[in-house]
């Protein structure tokens, strides 16, 4: 399960970035906005495989040109249905549900999209 995890998470992250730079856990302290960040991942087991709850938290500061519910947009077209395969793991994602109450900390605004993906 150990490298099942690492091997999915590589490849989310690896489909992530290319659409805005993405952290698990925590961004790194000289991340620039916008970013985003999956902060925890729920594993449930199948009959065959398992599911795979995660959010992405997204983060913007009041001086970036990008508008949160636009980078949200680009998340779900470029997330939902999206499928990966190699030689040892397989996955495809689905959009769940997005949380666009707005959450302001200091200078920053954070949205939430969340997904679910079917690992085989």
């Amino acid at each position: 399960m150990k490298k099942l995890n690492k091997k999915f998470l590589t490849a989310l992250l690896n489909k992530c970035n290319e659409i805005i730079p993405t952290y698990y856990e925590e961004a790194l302290k000289k991340a620039q906005f916008p970013f985003g960040v999956i902060p925890t991942l729920t594993i449930n087991p199948l009959n065959y495989g398992y599911q795979c709850l995660f959010d992405i938290e997204l983060f913007v500061n009041e001086l970036s040109d990008s508008c949160v519910e636009d980078l949200c947009d680009k998340l779900i077209s470029g997330l939902d249905g999206y499928s990966y395969m190699d030689q040892d793991i397989g996955f495809y994602l689905m959009f769940d549900n997005q949380y666009l109450t707005k959450q302001t900390e200091q200078d920053f605004t954070m949205r939430k999209v969340s997904f679910v993906a079917r690992i085989f």
